[in-house]
């Protein structure tokens, strides 16, 4: 049949079938060697007719490629695989857009600079749960929050308010890692029962952040300017960002000008002698554990330059000075999972 029937019966346009002849999708049974008229067999059709309906689900040409060259059964496996990857897609876009949904609605950028203050954070003994997740997952970290706040009844009770470290880039691409820290008196009567360490005394600039500028995006611009005020001449930075909230405050019903929490950053004055969040031995009523806990033999372990997260005596993860790269080792259930981080540019 000739190129405009096949065009009308098979529902893709002349454009098209031009294409994916240069693409080897979809060739014309015949030319003719004189005018270069080309004609389609009416088999091709179901070909044809299969490329439309896989081009609707938005599927990339290489793939569709697959498809049609594939046998029946494989054929279908593709298909169902890629539909799989877009859903998954579908739903990750889905958590970034109810993310967004309040951030418009109820946030301005912070017009002009805002406060940057200065204070000393003393050593603290925090409960801990670590994950790798998206932008759209961050809501991960209010349920992270409601299983450590249970568990500090068995320490004492919480002794400061919770915090929110993001140790990597978190985005729709980038996943973290997040570890969300809730402060407790002390350890558990079997230490080996909960995932705990010690945060070490340390210096951070922090900008107070009311209701309006709680939600994503306007919170980055905080994280920016923060982020900015750390990095000039005479500083650095020696921690990872961090969310530091207030306590009894819940920001969905929160006032527009409520407190909702802190941004803050551990920094130092360059040249000073300050250690690290990350290598500081601790100079509280904790300093004589060693920031990672004991080894199995029950000895006390000379302090060294990590920072580790335990469960009794495994080692769950290690985190080095020259950076926030986290390492884990057989970590038990729901410990070691995934989630998000705010981007900070």
């Amino acid at each position: 049949m000739t190129t405009g029937e096949f065009s009308r019966r098979s529902q893709l346009s002349i454009k098209a079938l031009r294409l994916y002849d240069r693409l080897g999708l979809l060739r014309p049974a015949v030319v003719d060697g004189r005018n270069g008229y080309r004609g389609y067999d009416e088999s091709q059709l179901f070909t044809a007719r299969l490329i439309v309906l896989l081009r609707s689900l938005d599927m990339p040409l290489p793939e569709v490629a697959g498809v049609v060259a594939a046998a029946g059964p494989e054929a279908a496996d593709l298909i169902e695989s890629y539909w799989a990857s877009q859903e998954r897609r579908f739903a990750a876009q889905r958590q970034i857009a109810a993310t967004l949904r309040p951030g418009v609605s109820a946030s301005d950028p912070p017009s002009g600079r805002l406060p940057v203050q200065e204070r000393y954070v003393p050593e603290q003994l925090v409960l801990t749960e670590q994950r790798h997740v998206y932008l759209g997952q961050l809501t991960w970290t209010q349920e992270a929050v409601g299983r450590l706040v249970a568990r500090a009844a068995r320490c004492g009770g919480v002794a400061g308010q919770r915090f929110v470290i993001f140790h990597g880039l978190v985005s729709a691409d980038s996943d973290g890692p997040v570890e969300v820290c809730v402060p407790v008196t002390h350890l558990p009567d079997d230490p080996a029962e909960l995932a705990w360490r010690v945060e070490p005394a340390h210096q951070e600039a922090f900008i107070q952040v009311t209701r309006v500028h709680f939600e994503v995006p306007a919170i980055l611009s905080v994280y920016d300017q923060l982020a900015r005020w750390v990095s000039v001449a005479g500083r650095k930075q020696i921690g990872s960002p961090r969310e530091v909230y207030t306590p009894g405050v819940e920001p969905l019903f929160a006032a527009t000008d409520a407190h909702i929490c802190d941004v803050a950053i551990p920094f130092a004055e360059s040249g000073s002698k300050q250690a690290t969040p990350r290598d500081q031995p601790g100079d509280g009523p904790l300093a004589d554990r060693h920031q990672g806990g004991f080894r199995p033999s029950g000895r006390r372990r000379r302090a060294r330059d990590v920072n580790e997260i335990i469960w009794g005596s495994r080692i769950l993860c290690r985190s080095q000075p020259s950076g926030t790269r986290t390492r884990y080792r057989s970590p038990p259930d729901g410990f070691a999972s995934l989630d998000v981080a705010l981007e900070v540019r």
